[in-house]
């Protein structure tokens, strides 16, 4: 670590050597007349030998020419050796002393950061703190704390070790940093970590990395509550459980949808400990499970990926007819035979989720199901890779990237999880509290939020994770406003449904099961049947959850508002675009307008384009006419543009996508532009 950071020391102090004999050398021919023709050699050499002899000795030479430039070079370049002299002492000063002296003035003054972990997981923390001089760095091992060396040479950088760790955040002011990151990949030594800055008094937020979902059950509740204590923020955040919680979103759960609603079918296919959290967390979220048991199809492609037990407790959940595969990529084509055998007589797919060891990987599981799916004629679904960064990928635009999250949006958005769940939580104790009277505080979950168990805790993040597939079931969406669309009585029966498929799917996940009284220590629950048989008052806290959706919203500074739906059957000339749009922009407070419109000839593609350069949201409604547009090299590009950006995507098994427009919008667009309510 030292030897780097000399070397930047003795790099710089030759630079400036070099700089010094150059900046003399050529003063020396400005302050000369000219050499006369045939001794340029000779005189670049006597230059050099007394350019050398005039920073060495700390001389100086009058200028002949009497030039002003010439004469302060001469000045300036004949005291290099002196600022060597005193730049040398200020870094043996620096060394010797500065460096201690700094970090004691961030122990006694605080303000500074504290980051354990490898620094590729650290990069974007460290970024945020534009000045090297506040972070201090804690590696896991030698290796780790060479690699931040490499990156941050001038930084405080220690090497853990499990014995002095206390000792070790002490010396590093762990009590008045302003962040303790503990970051490692592993979860033990994080807890270790973050146990050992619970135990220093202090003010300063804690971030927790633990990927492991026991290890985050049975060590996070400890020091939330130890945490609140104290009165300190912590996060708690898994990069894998996040990457999947996106890969959700970016399958377009309610806003993916086919003619006649069938049968939820959800694909994962892949390897690595990945797909197990995508698996569990999909499967926690009961998509479709309000209506009839979904499909979960599982095709490993690897080892590595299921802990023991894992996926017997993911099939004997009774929440998802999970069907898993072994697929043989040895062979050539291993994975095409899997892909065909998962979509023949199935329902359609509603999502793929591809996840691998790295992005690579990932990519090419999506890219080739893609291909296979065209092959075989079939819809293509949002097809969802695990991969490092997003970008465009495929020919389609079906293809979505559920970029891995960097430690810093991670505890943001952790932050942002936790505040909606507690305002998930405070519905529910508000209702319960109203409903139970006397008898509150008896059950597990009636109490504050910092009591909360984590696995209680867990399952209130689920709900808020749920927010934007309950709202896109009923047309809605959150989103920046000043007016907030109220809730009719049928759409909080169509949600509350929803949210109890969520908890019953939770519960079954947690080994949960129906029995007629409750029985907390067998874990038997009497809501573990179907919504429309529960009772009334067991309906009342799935609405109660309902009624949570505004407080989450405006906790990140979002509005409910309703979609507009507005029909546009044919091509608009350009004229008539702008009146739509126009139109489109006097929307009444409260509403979101969202074109819904066939993409069955090149007219309608262009027309999306132009709506999505406009800003309008669109709704892409597709039929058989798709794949003539996709073989065609005039149209494949544009409509997979649009399809990626597309805000809806309806398919249309059966007839034409004009004739689908009538179940599927309030108002229709005419050729001029203009809105007319729909008969």
């Amino acid at each position: 670590m030292k030897l780097r950071r000399f070397a930047l020391y003795a790099l710089g102090l030759v630079v400036l050597a070099v700089a010094g004999v150059a900046l003399v050398f050529w003063a020396l021919y400005a302050c000369a007349p000219p050499p006369l023709p045939g001794d340029e050699l000779w005189t670049s050499r006597q230059n050099f030998g007394e350019a050398l002899g005039i920073v060495l000795r700390l001389g100086s030479k009058a200028c002949f020419t009497s030039d002003t430039l010439g004469s302060f070079a001469l000045w300036l370049g004949s005291r290099t050796t002196g600022v060597l002299v005193v730049l040398l002492a200020l870094v043996v000063l620096w060394e010797t002393l500065g460096r201690d002296l700094r970090r004691r003035f961030f122990v006694m003054r605080g303000g500074h950061v504290v980051l354990a972990g490898t620094y590729d997981d650290l990069r974007e923390l460290a970024h945020r703190r534009r000045s090297f001089a506040g972070t201090f760095f804690l590696a896991p091992d030698r290796a780790a704390a060479l690699d931040v060396a490499r990156h941050r040479p001038f930084a405080e950088i220690v090497t853990a070790e499990a014995r002095k760790l206390g000792r070790q955040l002490a010396t590093l002011g762990v009590g008045r940093a302003k962040l303790l990151a503990a970051a490692t990949r592993n979860d033990l030594t994080n807890v270790a970590i973050a146990e050992a800055g619970l135990s220093t008094p202090g003010e300063g937020e804690l971030l927790v990395r633990l990927e492991q979902y026991a290890v985050r059950v049975f060590s996070s509740h400890r020091l939330r509550v130890r945490a609140a204590q104290q009165g300190r923020k912590l996060a708690v955040v898994s990069l894998t459980q996040l990457q999947a919680r996106r890969g959700m979103a970016a399958a377009m759960p309610g806003r993916y949808t086919m003619d006649g609603a069938p049968r939820v079918h959800v694909v994962l296919c892949g390897s690595g400990p990945a797909l197990q959290a995508a698996s569990f967390e999909i499967a926690r979220q009961g998509f479709g499970l309000e209506r009839e048991k979904p499909l979960l199809s599982i095709l490993r492609t690897g080892a590595g990926d299921f802990a023991t037990g894992a996926l017997q407790r993911l099939q004997n959940a009774g929440i998802a007819d999970v069907e898993v595969s072994d697929v043989m990529t040895s062979a050539s084509d291993g994975l095409d035979r899997a892909i065909a055998a998962t979509v023949e007589d199935a329902p359609p797919l509603m999502a793929v989720h591809c996840i691998g060891e790295n992005s690579g990987e990932a990519e090419a599981l999506a890219l080739r199901w893609e291909e296979v799916l065209l092959a075989l004629h079939q819809p293509v679904p949002p097809i969802v890779a695990y991969a490092g960064h997003d970008h465009p990928l495929g020919s389609t635009g079906m293809i979505r990237i559920a970029a891995a999250e960097d430690l810093a949006k991670a505890r943001e958005a952790a932050h942002l999880m936790d505040q909606r769940a507690r305002a998930v939580h405070q519905q529910y104790l508000d209702g319960q509290r109203a409903d139970r009277g006397d008898t509150f505080g008896a059950a597990p979950a009636e109490v504050e939020w910092e009591k909360l168990p984590e696995s209680f805790q867990d399952d209130n993040r689920n709900v808020a994770d749920q927010m934007d597939y309950k709202l896109a079931t009923v047309f809605m969406l959150a989103g920046r406003g000043e007016a907030c669309a109220m809730l009719d009585r049928d759409e909080i029966e169509v949600m509350s449904g929803i949210a109890h498929a969520r908890w019953m799917a939770a519960k079954a996940l947690g080994g949960w099961r129906y029995g007629p009284v409750r029985d907390d220590r067998n874990m038997i629950h009497p809501d573990m049947i179907p919504y429309i048989e529960l009772t009334e008052a067991a309906r009342q806290k799935d609405r109660d959850v309902v009624a949570s959706l505004p407080d989450m919203a405006a906790l990140a500074g979002e509005t409910l508002q309703r979609e507009r739906r507005i029909g546009i059957p044919r091509a608009l000339v350009a004229d008539a675009v702008k009146a739509f749009a126009a139109h489109c922009a006097a929307s009444p407070k409260g509403s979101v307008p969202v074109a819904v419109l066939p993409l069955d000839d090149a007219g309608m593609i262009r027309l999306a384009e132009a709506l999505l350069a406009a800003g309008i949201r669109i709704e892409a409604v597709l039929d058989r006419w798709v794949e003539t547009l996709r073989a065609s090299d005039e149209t494949a590009s544009p409509l997979a543009g649009v399809l990626r950006r597309a805000w809806r995507i309806h398919v249309v098994r059966e007839g034409e996508a004009r004739d689908a427009l009538d179940e599927l919008v309030t108002e229709i667009v005419y050729e001029c532009g203009a809105i007319h309510a729909h008969p």
